[in-house]
């Protein structure tokens, strides 16, 4: 049968419009006959929301400390918690509840291989269900970078008294990403907090006065008998904070800051693999080379190392009296010849307390512990 073209027109036009039809009519089928059109509709039951978690982790995470012990904080009651690590440490890694659900930690026995990136991968258990949360960092290097360097002579022609002082300020701007004073404010800020009759800082007004200028820093300081132990164990602190360590040398008169090292390191402090031939600094004083401040011991080289760190050799290290060549001194010889006691005074210990011992001050992570104490957190 042959038909007129206005009759196949007519004929197209009724299949079209019947093929539109069957459309709505399959979707009001295979939707239920609701939702707006376009709008997907799961056929299944809803997933559960899992919990709001957040991760606490400092310092993180471009060159984080190559210690890991983080916190997590869960919208969710939690009932168990783990964690595993990527790469393999080689080590336990493990994860904590605290009282009440709420809050815990996660963690590793060891340290951590320096310039890795790695994926802490948090698995929290609530009622319902199990959640993972994915963790990135990577570890630090042998030597921080970005850690900005401040002079001690805001004053050229002033005394060199704000060693300790400036080297508190390139912690702080380290650590918090803020300048909020000048090694002279810190120095005057600093000096009410003294447990000694020293012109400018001592242990404990340094550890007080970088706690002040940041709560989440938690310095303290530590003795050792021998100028090895003290270096050592700076190394040690420097990688398992990953924030910069302060140096009491000069006989007790100086402070310098340790940033990094030469050699290698293993996973704990006596790990037989722990080779150290040098220690990076940046030098308040000596990296000063405004030719205005020269007169001050010119018999030592200054150089634009001491701004970014520079890499001093242990033998230089441990014989140079700049450095770690003599213990702290509780008597020191002041400008008019004159000799003052700046042993601590305030009976908290018995004396000689810094005297005769090598001092530094490191981030130890005991938020606990009052700044004006003795650092007791034990090496793993």
């Amino acid at each position: 049968m042959q038909y007129t073209r206005s009759e196949r027109v007519a004929q197209g036009a009724l299949v079209v419009v019947a093929l539109v039809f069957a459309i709505v009519v399959a979707g009001v089928i295979f939707r239920g006959g609701g939702g707006a059109p376009g709008a997907a509709v799961p056929t299944a039951a809803p997933t559960v929301k899992p919990p709001d978690v957040k991760i606490a982790h400092d310092p993180c995470c471009a060159q984080a400390a190559r210690f890991l012990n983080a916190g997590w904080e869960s919208s969710a009651k939690v009932d168990r918690a783990a964690v595993t690590l990527i790469p393999d440490p080689g080590f336990a890694c493990a994860a904590q509840v605290f009282s009440g659900g709420l809050k815990g930690s996660f963690g590793c026995a060891g340290l951590l291989r320096g310039a890795t990136e790695y994926v802490a991968t948090l698995a929290l258990t609530t009622i319902d269900g199990t959640f993972k949360i994915d963790h990135k960092f990577t570890t630090m290097a042998d030597k921080l970078t970005g850690v900005q360097w401040f002079t001690e002579f805001e004053n050229p022609s002033g005394d060199p008294l704000a060693c300790a002082a400036a080297s508190c300020r390139i912690v702080q701007f380290f650590t918090a990403g803020k300048d909020p004073m000048t090694a002279e404010a810190i120095l005057a800020l600093g000096r009410q907090f003294n447990k000694s009759a020293d012109p400018g800082l001592d242990p404990v007004g340094i550890a007080t006065v970088i706690k002040r200028m940041e709560p989440r820093n938690n310095y303290h300081y530590y003795r050792y008998d021998t100028r090895e132990d003290a270096t050592f164990a700076s190394v040690y602190w420097l990688l398992r904070s990953g924030k910069p360590v302060l140096v009491i040398s000069l006989a007790g008169q100086h402070g310098p800051v340790l940033v990094g090292f030469q050699g290698a390191y293993g996973t704990y402090y006596d790990d037989p693999a722990n080779k150290v031939s040098g220690v990076i600094v940046e030098d308040p004083q000596r990296g000063d080379m405004d030719p205005r401040t020269q007169s001050h011991r010119p018999d030592k080289y200054r150089t634009p190392g001491f701004q970014t760190g520079q890499l001093i050799g242990l033998d230089e290290w441990y014989r140079d009296e700049w450095w770690l060549g003599f213990a702290y001194q509780a008597s020191i010889k002041m400008p008019d010849g004159t000799f003052r006691n700046v042993e601590r005074n305030d009976g908290a210990y018995p004396t000689p307390h810094w005297g005769g011992k090598f001092v530094i001050l490191v981030d130890d992570g005991d938020a606990d512990w009052s700044s004006d104490k003795e650092g007791r957190v034990k090496f793993r």
